[in-house]
């Protein structure tokens, strides 16, 4: 589907659900389902939708798994439709796979899922556990939010769960020459558990 359709359907999609903002979760693929972080990553889903936000993820299997089944839980648990949980598969890859989302806005590749779920997020959710396809995805959005910071183009604040991703991202800003860059203390937040995602997810950004 080309982008332009993705987007248009995803405008549909908000109209319908009645939820104004939608939050971009990015995590690990490949995790056992009895794992902490699997575990962890369906509670952030349900939290999502109980604070109110719509959620959207690659629509896959692992973390994108999880968090789709936790929000499907806060959908009938908070009384939501559908529309709050949304999937973004690639058809080039995954199109046999069993789906934890009835709702999908299908693309091509992995360049134009990662496109679409940053392009159509409002705020960002680094799950606990990633690799290094969850750390480019995460410097994506954070080079993107340089730019847009400089020409007042929109922000998709970043938020980090888990001390591993404080000690890296910390890691990597300070060996990185960013003078005269912005080093993302007004988009970027690290949180170890879900009361400090809930205050994170509903600050003032």
């Amino acid at each position: 589907m080309q982008l332009i359709e993705v987007k248009k359907q995803f405008e549909e999609i908000k109209k319908n659900a009645k939820c104004s903002k939608y939050i971009a979760c990015f995590g690990k693929t490949f995790i056992d389902k009895g794992s902490e972080e699997y575990k962890i990553s369906e509670k952030i889903g349900a939290l999502i939708i109980k604070e109110g936000f719509g959620v959207l993820h690659g629509g896959y299997i692992g973390t994108m798994e999880a968090v789709s089944e936790g929000a499907n839980k806060g959908i009938k648990d908070f009384k939501r439709n559908e529309f709050w949980n949304i999937g973004v598969p690639m058809k080039l890859f995954d199109k046999d796979v069993k789906r934890a989302t009835c709702l999908h806005l299908e693309t091509d590749d992995i360049f134009d899922r990662k496109r679409v779920l940053i392009e159509l997020c409002d705020l960002c959710v680094v799950l606990p556990v990633g690799g290094v396809g969850t750390l480019l995805e995460a410097i994506e959005i954070f080079h993107l939010n340089q730019i847009n910071e400089k020409f007042g183009e929109k922000i998709r604040p970043i938020i980090f769960f888990g001390k591993i991703w404080e000690n890296l991202i910390s890691e990597i800003l300070n060996k990185l020459n960013l003078d005269k860059q912005s080093k993302g203390e007004s988009f970027i937040t690290f949180v170890n558990n879900l009361k400090e995602l809930e205050e994170a997810i509903n600050k003032k950004w």
